[in-house]
């Protein structure tokens, strides 16, 4: 016994080797821009200036910021310095920016991540594009931006959840717990992905082997992030959904809900809430999206020459379903 254990020690360890040395060789280097740190140097006095570098160093990004996130227009639109100005100089606004500050007084903790994300990315999809990384803050508007060629990420949603601002402003404590920090990197890697291999038919169980397949594609790109931040559910909620996934299961299939069509029971079971009802009010809301990882993940299991761009290029549910052989009892 003692020889099969060192044994099994020295071939996990020459695995992680083997892996490091790929990932070295992976031509990817993120170095996040602070597009927030640029946008608040400017001020009324340099404004004409400061708007047009913003212009040539962001881009589109910049544009679509001004226009849609923050609603000031685009820069040659109708009194769009004095909206940007209002903007810069709002309490609520710069609370959160100067607290993002202190949250994040540098990027190193994203640099790291997401290059190590994006070497993961590189090996599995070699001729796909790298995005630009830039951060910003936007008065808590939006977590994640994805524009042509961009990952944008909002510091000011991910301050902690004990952040006052979040309270006062109306946010909800389900939604709070998974403002911190920590969570970041798997919320953009996700928004990645489904902006990537965008969403097939609406029935429900396509809608949930869908949400399963951006769970696991966000794991294998970031295997370090511990499941309560891939799910956003704290250990209990991952353990109450595992006592009782034979009988979530049970309700979906007896309920013939896995072929439902209905936009307001497939948004019931898939989007942010602080519980399941079909389930239980002690089920996790989105615990239909854990179960439809569960599936992607046996499925991956059982089928281990299928590729991760395989996985994500088929929009199969029901053949993905039948091929994990997934039927908690």
């Amino acid at each position: 016994m003692r020889k099969y254990i060192i044994f099994a020690a020295m071939a996990a360890a020459a695995g992680c080797n083997t892996e490091r040395a790929r990932l070295a060789k992976a031509p990817v280097s993120i170095e996040v821009k602070r597009f927030e740190q640029d946008l608040f140097k400017t001020t009324h006095s340099n404004f004409d200036s400061a708007i047009s570098g913003l212009q040539a160093e962001y881009g589109e990004f910049f544009t679509l910021f001004c226009g849609k996130i923050i609603a000031t227009g685009a820069p040659d639109s109708a009194n769009f310095k004095e909206k940007m100005l209002a903007f810069l100089a709002d309490t609520i606004v710069r609370n959160g920016y100067h607290k993002s500050q202190e949250v994040w007084r540098s990027a190193d903790r994203l640099n790291q991540a997401f290059t190590l994300a994006f070497k993961r990315f590189y090996l599995y999809f070699p001729d796909a594009p790298i995005p630009k990384i830039y951060t910003y803050t936007a008065g808590f508007n939006h977590s994640v931006i994805l524009a042509d060629g961009v990952l944008a990420v909002g510091l000011d949603k991910y301050l902690g959840e004990d952040y006052p601002l979040y309270t006062q402003m109306g946010f909800y404590r389900y939604l709070r717990r998974n403002m911190y920090p920590d969570k970041l990197p798997a919320d953009a890697i996700r928004y990645f992905a489904a902006a990537m291999f965008p969403s097939p038919t609406p029935a429900l169980l396509q809608r949930i082997v869908w949400e399963g397949k951006l769970l696991y594609f966000t794991k294998q790109l970031l295997p370090d992030q511990p499941d309560s931040c891939l799910f956003g559910f704290s250990q209990g909620q991952i353990k109450d959904c595992l006592d009782n996934e034979a009988y979530m299961w049970s309700v979906l299939v007896d309920n013939h809900l896995l072929f439902s069509q209905n936009h307001r029971e497939i948004r019931d079971m898939t989007e942010e809430a602080p519980f399941t009802l079909r389930f239980s009010q002690e089920a996790p809301g989105r615990a239909a999206v854990w179960m439809g990882y569960r599936i992607v993940e046996k499925y991956m299991r059982r089928n281990r020459s299928v590729t991760l761009p395989q996985l994500m290029h088929n929009h199969n549910a029901q053949e993905i379903l039948d091929l994990s052989g997934y039927n908690p009892q």
